[in-house]
């Protein structure tokens, strides 16, 4: 696909194509249709269209990627899996005046409910709501009482919080940027290249890994997820409640189970555990909860994670799929889960009931100072591997997002906002990291 480049409008249409196939062919098709199982390939074929990059702007080619590949999961989810159709949708007013209803208004009715059922991804406020999804920050309970959350409120704090986000990811990618025009320079008149040691780059690893998890990926995609709360809530296609922060706190993760299941953003667990316990219980039939049915499920979500990062990997850093570490990274987690319940099992059977752990308690200090080091290291290691395209190619990490603030006022004045802009947020509107 190197060398052929589509234009913005191309994509949109596509996109848009893929995201309103589910819903329609959900309320116009009964459960066990023909057409359903149709749809899917037909779905897959439009994804390949969407793979093809947008010049100069490879951000937008990233988004529109993740979004169609998530979407032929929660297409297989909701048509095959655990399948709907229009009636799931009627509400009670819909369902009790079908006779004088206008048939264009009803059906419009159920199409938007269907779409709304689609797109909530962690599926918030329903029976099916992704586990460990973060509350609502306490800062819209204050003074708030029961009610809902006020509309304006809402958009003040969400869209102060994006645009410091927006800042800091631009500071982020200034780095990037000299970095690969300074790799270049040298690449080009064959200049000497000063080898770091073995401890400097141990040591730049560990950053990397710790800022890349911990602070860039959560601010880009909470960012994104950020300013789509604030557009559907401002035009008043959704309410302020159906969007619980992207992530939860970093002090969960302690264990490499926690880091994924709890503090990492839920939006692919529903539909991909989906798919798993398809897999594990329909298809191999392996009795639910059983051991070998949990890391099966585990095997299968991670597997399809590394399938959708590996896609962007050939998309966005235009690799080879021998040269991608997208699969290693992610399957490497089903031994790291299996290293670390064995662990988790010996030190409980050697401390018996006494153990937090086996209480639902939370840990001792020094118990999960050992967990962050754990998963720190585990993480050190094995993003090495999924980083290597990005060292390789450093000038295709720099699209993060579409306009640069800092070469308008300055990378100096922008650290500046940044740290006042925190301290703000801190104080005023009681972020939580």
């Amino acid at each position: 696909m190197a060398g052929y480049y589509q234009p913005v409008s191309r994509l949109f249409f596509i996109g848009t194509t893929q995201t309103l196939i589910p819903p329609i062919v959900t309320i116009v098709t009964p459960k066990g249709s023909h057409l359903r199982y149709l749809t899917i390939l037909f779905m897959i074929w439009i994804f390949t269209l969407m793979l093809y990059p947008v010049e100069k702007q490879p951000y937008i080619t990233t988004l529109s990627a993740c979004a169609g590949g998530f979407g032929i999961i929660t297409a297989l989810d909701i048509l095959l899996l655990n399948p709907k159709q229009a009636a799931d949708f009627m509400s009670g007013s819909t369902t009790s005046n079908n006779r004088t209803t206008n048939k264009i208004t009803r059906f419009i009715s159920i199409f938007r409910a269907a779409l709304e059922y689609q797109i909530n991804a962690r599926k918030i406020n329903t029976p099916r709501e992704a586990k460990n999804t973060p509350s609502l920050p306490t800062y819209y309970a204050q003074g708030n009482g029961s009610k809902s959350i006020p509309r304006n409120k809402f958009l003040v704090r969400e869209t102060a919080i994006a645009a410091w986000q927006y800042l800091v990811l631009d500071i982020a990618t200034m780095p990037a940027v000299k970095m690969a025009l300074s790799k270049q320079q040298e690449h080009d008149i064959s200049a000497p290249v000063h080898k770091p040691s073995p401890i400097e780059q141990l040591i730049e690893q560990v950053i990397v890994a710790i800022v890349a998890w911990l602070i860039i990926s959560r601010i880009l995609m909470s960012f994104y997820y950020r300013l789509i709360a604030v557009i559907s809530v401002a035009l008043r296609l959704e309410t302020p409640e159906r969007y619980p922060p992207l992530f939860n706190k970093m002090a969960d993760a302690y264990t490499l189970r926690n880091f994924w299941g709890k503090f990492w953003h839920q939006i692919l667990r529903v539909n991909f555990t989906a798919v798993s316990n398809f897999i594990a219980r329909d298809i191999l039939g392996l009795a639910k909860s059983s051991l070998l049915e949990r890391y099966t499920n585990v095997f299968c979500v991670f597997f399809l994670s590394g399938v959708l990062h590996l896609t962007m990997d050939v998309i966005v850093l235009d690799c080879a799929v021998r040269e991608s570490g997208s699969m290693v990274f992610f399957l490497s987690f089903v031994l790291g889960y299996m290293v670390e319940d064995g662990v988790q099992a010996v030190w409980r059977k050697l401390q018996g009931s006494q153990d937090a752990g086996s209480s639902g308690k939370e840990p001792e200090l020094w118990k999960k100072a050992l967990g962050y080091v754990w998963v720190s290291t585990f993480l050190t290691v094995m993003s090495a591997v999924y980083f290597e395209p990005v060292r390789k190619r450093p000038e295709r990490q720099v699209g993060m997002i579409p306009w640069s603030v800092a070469e308008v006022i300055g990378v100096e004045v922008m650290g500046g906002l940044v740290v006042v802009g925190g301290v703000v947020l801190m104080v005023v509107f009681k972020v939580e990291v």
